[in-house]
């Protein structure tokens, strides 16, 4: 998608009375300012300047349904639904001004309304001439929006701010704490000396204040963390926040910025398990504590190595709904991602005869599938992350290859190689990039299905780190490493170029990227650079 087709502005424009030049003829309404005309023994009569003008154009639109309507315009690209709704206003408030169109093009550019719920309204900062005052103002003279398109205006907002740098930098000071966790909405700060052990940073954007809010803790969470001896593991999003304790999960629901006490379930154990003060005994926590955990809306996936198991959850209901054994025998989980429908893990196990280890990327589907519908993938190194769109899975590893899984229909699946240090998905799904040595290529998933066309294209020499993995914002940008020291870019995939270079103290280190913001960290606070 190129931003700058956007229109600026929202003109009340009305095609249908365009008059022509020849015969001063109005083409719709089929009415000449001629003399009176005789078609088949049947009179006409002109009509002045002044009646010409009180008539009002037909538009054959509000003879349909709005259903068929909606799925007209399905049928047509990002482009024109943009030109549609500077038709009149009939099309800018109700023809286009429909969930089920805008649903449709967030959908193709992997825009979430749950990924840009929290955008500022406070737009002081702009002045008359932006494309943010202007949404405002056409809001006001025409009415609201429809929630994805709203969303999708908040989406085109932080992609303006990203390319004109506008988008300012936030510092938030903290105390000593043991342990951080950051997403765009909230920072989760532990501290497990402390008689309130946790506390909640609550971001609200941009040119607004700060909240902060101690977290009300489960009595069995308190006793745990307080022992300070076993690895506590935090996970979030804008729905759920999630603790686990080897094996013991305590979810906290948040609803704008409330974070309230769910349930705390142990895996694995019965509904009334770790309500006796001897369940959570030495020897069950010792078994426990390597496990590794993810989650996507509300779903958790948690595994268990030592029985090679693993477990999803259904966070909304609190019951386990699916259990997944990957080996026969105990093995090492170096990485794992939960997605929509699928649960990918690499695993590292040694093998009998000769001791020698073996790594595997284990992809299962589990829409309309069965456990047993599952592809494993040798590497010549262990997986440090999945990357995930609709239909590809990229493996990052430690290997010289990674290998891509694409979905060619609902039963078959492509692995295809190549030879990388890091590499991001385009969210449209139309293009890998990826680096090797310090040079960023760019794929084309499309063009490689047709094997005549060049599928691959170098677009930045000499620009990157290999340090770090190639980090998408959204579908425009991406944050590489820089190689400069303490030094990071945002680098347009559209326009190849670095629109903005962040220079860093000594000392700061990246602990989060999202699509409203990214945060780097330091023993004394967070550094917060927010694109909305």
């Amino acid at each position: 998608m190129n931003i700058d087709s956007v229109p600026k502005k929202l003109d009340n424009m009305n095609i249908d009375c365009g008059k022509t030049k020849s015969d001063n003829m109005n083409i719709d309404c089929t009415i000449t300012e001629s003399a009176n005309m005789n078609f088949y023994g049947v009179e006409t009569e002109s009509m002045s300047p002044s009646e010409l003008k009180k008539s009002e154009p037909y538009d054959i639109f509000k003879q349909l349904p709005l259903e068929i309507i909606n799925k007209i315009v399905l049928h047509l690209d990002f482009n024109d639904v943009l030109n549609l709704k500077l038709v009149n206003k009939m099309w800018r408030c109700v023809y286009v001004n429909q969930n089920e169109i805008w649903a449709r093009i967030c959908e193709d550019m992997n825009v979430r309304v749950i990924d840009y719920s929290r955008c500022i309204n406070d737009r002081s900062r702009h002045d008359s001439e932006c494309i943010g005052y202007a949404d405002v103002a056409s809001e006001k003279l025409f009415g609201p929006l429809c929630d994805y398109w709203l969303t999708f205006n908040h989406y085109i907002m932080i992609v303006k701010n990203i390319k004109n740098n506008d988008f300012p930098t936030i510092y938030i000071p903290r105390q000593r704490v043991e342990q951080s966790y950051c997403t765009d909405d909230y920072i989760v700060n532990i501290d497990c000396r402390n008689k309130q052990p946790i506390h909640i940073i609550i971001l609200n954007g941009a040119n607004r204040p700060i909240k902060k809010k101690f977290l009300p803790i489960f009595n069995e969470f308190e006793k745990l963390i307080k022992l300070r001896k076993y690895p506590l593991k935090v996970i979030g999003n804008k729905r759920y926040l999630v603790f686990e304790i080897c094996s013991i999960i305590f979810v906290y629901s948040i609803w704008k910025t409330e974070f309230t006490k769910r349930f705390f379930k142990v895996i694995q154990k019965s509904v009334d398990y770790g309500l006796n003060k001897d369940d959570f005994n030495e020897e069950f926590l010792n078994n426990h504590c390597d496990t590794k955990i993810d989650l996507y809306d509300h779903k958790l996936a948690i595994v268990h190595p030592a029985i090679s198991t693993i477990f999803v959850t259904d966070l909304s209901t609190g019951k386990i709904y699916k259990e997944l054994k990957f080996s026969s025998r105990g093995c090492i989980v170096d990485s794992m991602k939960c997605s929509d429908y699928r649960l990918m893990i690499g695993i590292t196990k040694t093998k009998k005869k000769d001791l020698k280890t073996e790594h595997l990327a284990i992809v299962y589907h589990m829409k309309g599938c069965t456990q047993n519908n599952r592809l494993k993938i040798p590497l010549l190194g262990p997986v440090t992350q999945f990357k995930v769109t609709s239909n590809c899975i990229g493996v990052e590893n430690t290997g010289s290859a990674t290998p891509f899984i694409t979905k060619q229909n609902n039963s078959y699946l492509n692995v295809f190689w190549l030879e990388c240090d890091t590499f991001s998905f385009d969210c449209t799904r139309k293009y890998i990039y990826y680096n090797v040595n310090q040079s960023i290529f760019q794929y084309d998933l499309l063009k490689s299905m047709l094997s005549k066309f060049e599928v691959v294209q170098k677009i930045a020499i000499d620009a990157i780190s290999n340090l770090l993995p190639l980090t998408p914002i959204n579908d425009r940008y991406l944050l590489v490493r820089s190689t400069y020291p303490n030094s990071y870019d945002i680098f347009d995939v559209k326009e190849h170029i670095c629109v903005r270079s962040i220079q860093l103290t000594a000392g700061y280190s990246l602990v989060h990227v999202g699509k409203l913001s990214i945060m780097f960290s330091n023993s004394r606070g967070f550094m917060v650079i927010a694109f909305n």
